[in-house]
């Protein structure tokens, strides 16, 4: 009887000793990486749509995960020691909104999965192997600016029949590179001439914009690099000091005073790489989730702009807006 009682209060005590090595090793927060391109204004709906999804699928912030948010401010330049600074804290996964961040990413990390969104081919651009078999550590959901760009350079040949001459503001970044020849030639064969003017930081608007009113360009079209959409006042204050309508595939532009804007829904596209994010908590690969595309696009027509520069917008196209702003 009393070995029987040794053993049983042997037992015991192990059992208990487990419980509390269980107790003093909870479960830690899963870490994710988030590299905003633009500012904190500017991503703030955007990454509250992302953490609003996850804390649906039920990863919420400060208590199933940790988020390491850094922005870049559209500085290029910066993304490089961004990018070191939060591999440095051992993230399992990777969020990269937009081409250069997705860049900078992938020449740094070949293991840590990676999210990305807004990335116009992301095959061509050699992040994934296919849409359908990413391979590799990234995926995320694409964006074909070229697509969208091409049809607001239709809508423009509808409000702007005579017009002939178009600026192009564009990143300076070689992730732009591969697809600004397609532009080019879409518009091209829309009747448009485009000259491209390159920026690569904000202290760069005001001397482009002086020379593109030497240009005597008749309208601005700004690219869709974060960059430009975060700083979308000051590129219209400027446009609306050279009396030129400007245009672009971001809401931001239209809401801010430009002319009009097609674009994809961000924040739909933040919901869905979260979406991505739970999978890969979970032990999905990156390399086998599937790029996804949008799926909705909005036209936006600012006509407190149009009256302005006396612009008559047919009723063709507003019929056809998702948005007009009075």
């Amino acid at each position: 009887m009393k070995r029987r009682a040794v053993l049983l209060a042997s037992g015991a005590w192990a059992a208990l000793a487990c419980a509390r090595a269980g107790a003093q090793a909870p479960r830690l927060p899963h870490r994710i990486a988030f590299l905003m391109p633009a500012t904190r204004k500017f991503s703030k709906p955007q990454l509250d749509a992302f953490t609003m999804r996850l804390a649906e699928l039920g990863y919420v912030e400060g208590r199933d995960v940790v988020i390491e948010k850094r922005w870049a401010d559209g500085s290029v330049e910066r993304l490089p020691a961004l990018v070191h600074e939060l591999l440095a804290l051992k993230p399992e996964v990777v969020v990269a909104p937009s081409a250069p961040v997705a860049a900078a990413f992938k020449k740094a990390t070949s293991t840590v999965p990676v999210v990305f969104t807004a990335v116009t081919g992301p095959d061509r651009q050699g992040f994934v192997t296919s849409y359908a078999r990413p391979g590799g550590n990234m995926t995320g959901v694409a964006f074909e600016s070229v697509a969208m760009a091409t049809k607001l350079g239709e809508i423009l040949r509808e409000i702007l029949p005579a017009a002939r001459r178009i600026a192009l503001v564009d990143l300076d970044d070689p992730s732009m590179e591969r697809s600004r020849p397609a532009l080019l030639a879409n518009f091209a064969a829309l009747g448009f001439e485009i000259e491209a003017f390159l920026v690569r930081q904000p202290e760069e608007f005001a001397s482009t914009f002086t020379r593109i009113a030497r240009s005597r360009a008749e309208i601005v079209f700004v690219g869709a690099a974060p960059l430009f959409a975060g700083h979308a006042p000051v590129l219209n204050e400027l446009a609306a000091k050279a009396r030129l309508p400007l245009v672009g595939p971001r809401r931001a532009y239209a809401v801010a005073g430009g002319l009009l804007s097609h674009d994809n829904n961000l924040k739909e596209d933040y919901r869905r790489a979260a979406d991505y994010v739970a999978r890969i908590l979970k032990g999905a690969k990156p390399g086998e989730l599937p790029v996804e595309q949008p799926e909705r696009f909005n036209l936006t027509v600012n006509m407190r702009t149009a009256k302005a520069l006396g612009i008559k917008v047919p009723t063709s196209v507003l019929l056809r807006a998702d948005e007009v702003i009075e």
